[in-house]
């Protein structure tokens, strides 16, 4: 938090005190919604509570949409239904039902029950599309006009836009029958010549997506073509709504995340939204980390056992077991995090993905080679041992090879199974390195020593 907004926090608890409630809220009706809703989360539940209830409709539902999640619906639960309905109906849509979807569905049902139907309509509609999807991103109340019309007439007509329109940078053409035919942007509408009849300038080739498309198309959209906003549109080209580059913007923070978590082999992330922190990070890591330890036992500790005679009688052998097995799972977990950003990135499809695959390996090729080196000078230096040293080497330099392939592979695998590349996670990587760098350790072993 920064150092001013827990100052002010500070001055909105002792105005409270002093029962100052309209030196309070005026305090923070000069501030930023952001600032405003730091400074609300820094209160108490029960001081945050009496500014709710107290608060302009149109301010409180301003800082709310800023607060965390967990804040949201608290200050929700914690209000009457009549006024935490007013807030909600002064949101814009989509974060409307963003909030909704967050709330016990008791709780979402009885607050849609007492809107008017046509907020309440408009409302399920959203909220039956899927929380991951544009329809569940989208904001209906885009800027949509005749394509008969001049600029003229666009731009007189944008002069009456009602507040609550979303974004009028985009303004989206439709036919007599309601389809999406063209758009233009704020910039070329006010620089044409008012006579201009729209059709002659905007633009038709658009890029659009269904209701159903997943969010991470929709920002790649977004983001690949520097748009402002992409228009949602059903099977006949209608324009459902936009999706608008903030809710974009949070969606990437959200993903980003969870791919993060994934790699680690945590969905700590996901958990956190229905459970507390602490279980949520409990059960968050511990399927991944029970796969690994059962396979690290029954794989991992099966090989050591059928080796434990050549461990025997070539003891050296064990001191080189940790440097090759962590070299592997280290290289495969950079070949499989730099897969998975091409994958979701889109690459530039098979060739693209054989090129990657080919610049890993050529990777892994000179990684390999100094490694092997390094490591066989290394213990050839402890005995003098020449075959000690090759067995090191070319076991130290094939497991990262193998560890390269492999960890290019498994994005790639994950994808055509229809799953997510990220799901590639470093216990995994790391457990199967283990397995196949032990393997190729001692059958190198036994061939040359």
């Amino acid at each position: 938090m920064e150092e001013r907004n827990r100052v002010l926090g500070e001055s909105v608890s002792s105005l409270l005190d002093q029962g100052k409630m309209q030196a309070a809220l005026a305090l923070l009706d000069g501030l930023q919604p952001a600032d405003a809703a730091e400074v609300l989360e820094s209160l108490p539940a029960g001081e945050r509570l009496r500014i709710f209830k107290t608060w302009d409709v149109e301010e409180s539902s301003e800082a709310l949409l800023e607060m965390s999640e967990d804040g949201q619906i608290e200050v929700m639960q914690g209000l009457a239904r009549n006024l935490a309905m007013r807030i909600i109906s002064e949101m814009p849509p989509d974060d409307a039902v963003d909030l909704l979807g967050d709330l016990p569905e008791k709780t979402s049902e009885a607050l849609l029950a007492s809107m008017s139907p046509v907020k309440a309509g408009q409302l399920r509609r959203l909220l039956a599309h899927g929380e991951e999807t544009a329809g569940g991103l989208m904001t209906p109340e885009a800027m949509r006009l005749s394509e008969e019309l001049t600029v003229g007439d666009v731009l007189d007509r944008l002069r009456e836009t009602p507040e609550n329109v979303e974004m009028i940078y985009y303004v989206y053409f439709q036919d007599e029958k309601n389809r999406l035919t063209g758009v233009n942007s704020l910039r070329e509408l006010i620089i044409a010549e008012p006579g201009t009849p729209v059709m002659e300038i905007m633009h038709r080739n658009l890029k659009t997506v269904n209701p159903e498309e997943d969010q991470e198309i929709v920002a790649s959209i977004i983001d690949r073509y520097d748009l402002l906003a992409v228009p949602v549109v059903d099977a006949e080209g209608r324009l459902l709504g936009i999706v608008t580059v903030d809710d974009v913007m949070d969606v990437m923070e959200e993903e980003a995340k969870e791919d993060i978590y994934s790699l680690a082999g945590s969905w700590e992330a996901e958990e956190r939204r229905e459970r507390n922190p602490f279980l949520a990070a409990i059960l968050g890591r511990l399927p991944w980390v029970l796969i690994a330890l059962a396979l690290e036992l029954l794989v991992a500790g099966g090989i050591l056992r059928v080796f434990s005679d050549t461990m025997q009688e070539h003891i050296a052998l064990v001191f080189f077991i940790p440097a090759i097995l962590s070299m592997g799972g280290t290289v495969s977990l950079q070949s499989a995090t730099r897969m998975s950003m091409d994958i979701l990135g889109e690459g530039a499809g098979r060739r693209g993905f054989v090129k990657s695959i080919a610049g890993e390996l050529i990777i892994g090729l000179v990684i390999a080679m100094f490694s092997g080196v390094v490591i066989s000078l290394f213990a050839w230096s402890m005995q003098q041992d020449t075959r000690l040293g090759m067995v090191v080497g070319v076991a130290m330099a094939c497991t990262i090879v193998f560890a390269a392939l492999i960890g290019s592979l498994l994005p790639l695998l994950l994808k055509a199974l229809g799953r997510d590349p990220s799901k590639a996670s470093e216990p995994f990587l790391s457990t199967v390195m283990d397995i196949l760098g032990l393997t190729v350790y001692f059958l190198i072993g036994i061939a040359l020593i």
